[in-house]
């Protein structure tokens, strides 16, 4: 998961700025216990990843990412935004299965599924990001399964859509 997030944040963050904590968001949880399993503020964005009670980042069966990149919102669009993820992803794993779920002016939620992708387990994802004032927020809940079972689809779909941004 982690080359995958890394791939497409960098090729966003071109411009240098400090990521900074005028914004947050909570995840949203099922009724497992996640933990906190990798963080990092880098200066240009802020990365959380959340893992089952038991599993590491590195060994996972579903994932939570929280992203933050503070800016972005000057330097592209939603619209862009959405396309270069899915070209990003598909230079990774050419037969990316890729649906756009929602967009609005501000928001978008996509998910995309892979199978038998040279060098990446089976999995899928479900992403939302949401453009504030302050930058790009982004929400992401990954499985190693494909394609995604539809009991963890529509719950997934339900809370990352019920993640609010909160100006502090």
């Amino acid at each position: 998961m982690k080359k995958f997030g890394l791939l497409f944040a960098g090729i966003f963050l071109m411009s240098s700025f400090t990521a900074y904590a005028a914004e947050r968001a909570t995840p949203e949880f099922d009724n497992r216990h996640w933990n906190l399993g990798w963080s990092q503020n880098t200066g240009d964005s802020i990365f959380e990843e959340y893992t089952l009670e038991g599993e590491t980042v590195e060994n996972w069966s579903e994932l939570v990412t929280i992203q933050f990149f503070p800016g972005l919102q000057k330097q592209t669009n939603p619209d862009i935004f959405e396309a270069s993820q899915k070209r990003n992803f598909s230079l990774v794993c050419p037969g990316i299965n890729w649906k756009s779920i929602e967009q609005t002016e501000t928001e978008r939620m996509w998910e995309w599924s892979i199978q038998e992708c040279a060098g990446q387990p089976d999995q899928s994802e479900i992403a939302r990001m949401v453009r504030t004032e302050e930058g790009f927020h982004l929400w992401h809940y990954a499985i190693k399964k494909a394609p995604l079972p539809a009991d963890k689809r529509g719950l997934w779909v339900n809370k990352l859509k019920a993640i609010k941004v909160i100006k502090r």
